[in-house]
């Protein structure tokens, strides 16, 4: 059935209840998002691989199940949950004022229906109606510039693009990397603004944006972030630049540790593993919740959105 789906949304739980992920020690966040989905399908395949062979794409059918297998004369759109899953019972556990919940969304694409999707997949998993802090991590795939091109014009793309300077970035790819990125995540940026708006998102944040392009976000937005995330792996030092803007503009500044490419190497590696050939992840969210009291990582999961292409 999933090589006859053209787009699948995978809700994995709360993984921490999962025996086979906590027994593999150290394993990085890629290896641990994969053997989320992996676990995930197994399991979808043993209840409901063999009853749904077949299955025409002219037809609409709720199974039994907590699966649900949604079907157009288009596509064929698959919702997978976990069925035996216990992130409800957790989330009933606290009140809610005493849980804090944060989500960090993966996305590669300037899509404001894609992010919202993402956002609505997320408040259905969780069953709440306010997240607590949303971070972006919008990676899109920027073809390589030239470096001597780049010297030749680059008076004039500070002049007429607005693009960084070299006094606010911290480096010459640091200035390259806000030109090719600051317009997609404006676009997301307003999505994530009408949900602080509304009061379903309480903070917002931004990932792997150095202190030149954090700057500017934080100029032309409406709902400043309050939050931004350097990788571990690129700065043993966090740049000067960036640290400075935080500080002086209240800005919680944070380290992690996920990879850039987290989206394709998770679709490549474990849905071909599945036997879905040609996936690609439009996004990915990973959400906590986290007793505030106590500082206790109650549970923590991912939800992803993968496209089929079917020849």
């Amino acid at each position: 059935m999933l090589k006859s789906a053209s787009k699948i949304t995978i809700n994995t739980g709360n993984v921490l209840n999962l025996i086979d992920i906590k027994k593999k020690a150290g394993q990085n966040v890629t290896e641990e998002l994969s053997e989320s989905i992996k676990l995930t399908l197994s399991e979808w395949g043993t209840q409901n691989g063999p009853t749904q062979n077949g299955i025409s794409k002219h037809e609409v059918s709720e199974q039994s199940s907590d699966y649900m297998v949604v079907s157009t004369s288009k596509d064929a759109v698959i919702n997978i949950t976990r069925p035996h899953d216990d992130a409800h019972n957790k989330m009933a556990e606290e009140e809610r004022k005493n849980l804090k919940i944060g989500v960090k969304i993966f996305i590669n694409e300037d899509s404001e229906a894609s992010l919202t999707e993402c956002l609505e997949n997320v408040f259905a998993a969780l069953r709440a109606d306010r997240i607590d802090n949303v971070i972006l991590a919008y990676n899109p795939d920027v073809p390589p510039r030239d470096d001597a091109q780049d010297d030749v014009n680059g008076k004039v793309a500070n002049n007429v693009t607005g693009r960084v300077s070299s006094e606010e970035a911290d480096s010459e790819a640091d200035a390259r990397k806000c030109e090719a990125i600051l317009p997609g995540i404006k676009v997301l940026w307003a999505v994530l603004e009408k949900y602080e708006q509304e009061g379903r998102v309480q903070q917002l944040g931004v990932a792997d944006v150095g202190g030149g392009c954090l700057r500017r976000l934080h100029a032309w937005a409406r709902v400043k972030p309050t939050i931004a995330q350097i990788g571990l792996a690129s700065c043993c030092v966090v740049p000067p630049a960036l640290h400075a803007f935080c500080r002086a503009n209240d800005v919680q500044l944070l380290t992690h540790a996920d990879p850039p490419d987290l989206l394709s190497v998770a679709a490549v590696k474990t849905l071909s593993d599945a036997g879905v050939v040609g996936a690609r992840l439009d996004w990915c969210a990973r959400y906590q919740v986290h007793i505030k009291c106590r500082g206790v990582l109650a549970l923590k999961g991912y939800v992803c959105k993968a496209s089929v292409k079917n020849d």
